[in-house]
């Protein structure tokens, strides 16, 4: 344990799944503010080393959102010291948030991934930054190491893809996704994926469609119109009584604008912290708006964070760097 310095090796798909072979007892961790990619991922990783009979839980600092209950419900992890960590899904540490410092400071043995701004933490790194989605890479080593495809490794899979791509709306959606999906979908066929659609991407809470109502009424735009912002005061969660993982969506509200190329939204946290996230429309790289911020992710999708401050100074500087960075690729 401890965060000591190593040099971290980038492996093929064959290398990870001897990495993984040789395991036991495994913690695998995913990121603070979970989502269905990372949900997807460690759960799919579970299945699979379950059927390796390798021992493993899946561990993250936030409460995992019942709209994943198709992956997660009826699941209980064994309870043992963990010998071993794997990341799934995690670019960097520091988005692991508040776990236990056992966790928090582990060496990462392995680190599974598909973000361009990985940085490297893990002993090793199986990765593919053109992937849509960390399941996209977690079902091409199976493919490759002949890992028997499971009804419930499918659907860990499929959320995990159809996630990350917007429900196949993002740009990211390209034809290596739309295959994995199709070979996922054919070998399972009756598994179902409408449903988990309507209820990941279409469903909403009285209360969440209120709050739409009001954020779009209250969005900033740019002069040209270009950047678009949205903030979220932790009051108004209160509010119209809303959890966190019910808001994460907000993301995309921006984007719904026309015109609007930088869709930025600026969640206020309960200890006056502020998560941002950051989407692109088609000329726009809000990684590199992200990494000015200190955080990262994907070239149309990152996100960052402030520790504190003012909400409209850190507005108006999330606009301003914004407006400034588009005008370098309009």
């Amino acid at each position: 344990m401890g965060d000591t310095m190593h040099s971290c090796a980038e492996i093929s798909s064959r290398e990870a799944f001897a990495v993984l072979r040789g395991l036991e007892d495994v913690c695998i961790l995913i990121h603070r503010s979970p989502d269905g990619d990372c949900i997807g991922g460690g759960y799919a990783l579970w299945h699979i080393l379950r059927g390796l009979g390798i021992r493993s839980r899946v561990v993250c600092a936030d409460p995992l959102p019942a709209m994943y209950d198709d992956v997660t419900a009826g699941i209980a992890f064994e309870d043992f010291a963990p010998k071993y960590w794997i990341s799934v899904d995690v670019a960097d540490r520091k988005l692991f948030g508040d776990l236990p410092e056992r966790e928090k400071n582990a060496v990462i043995t392995l680190c599974i991934d598909h973000h361009i701004s990985n940085t490297h933490y893990a002993e090793r790194l199986f990765w593919n930054p053109h992937s849509a989605a960390a399941c996209e890479v977690l079902f091409r080593m199976m493919q490759e190491n002949d890992i028997p495809l499971t009804k419930e490794i499918a659907l860990c899979l499929y959320m995990g893809i159809a996630t990350d791509t917007g429900c196949f709306q993002f740009s990211n959606a390209d034809a290596a996704a739309f295959e994995a999906v199709a070979e996922i979908k054919s070998a399972f066929p009756d598994l179902p994926y409408s449903r988990l659609n309507r209820e990941l991407f279409v469903l909403k809470s009285q209360g969440r469609i209120a709050l739409d109502a009001r954020l779009m009424q209250n969005v900033r735009l740019s002069a040209d119109g270009h950047v678009a912002l949205i903030y979220l005061p932790y009051a108004w969660m209160q509010e119209f009584v809303l959890s966190s993982e019910e808001t994460d969506s907000i993301a995309n509200l921006p984007m719904q604008i026309i015109g609007v190329e930088v869709g930025i939204t600026c969640k206020q946290q309960q200890n006056g912290s502020f998560r941002v996230s950051l989407r692109g429309g088609e000329r726009a790289d809000v990684a590199k708006i992200a990494q000015h911020f200190g955080g990262g992710g994907h070239i149309k999708a990152s996100g960052c964070s402030f520790h504190d401050g003012d909400p409209e100074d850190v507005c108006k500087m999330l606009m301003d760097v914004s407006e400034e960075m588009l005008g370098q690729w309009l």
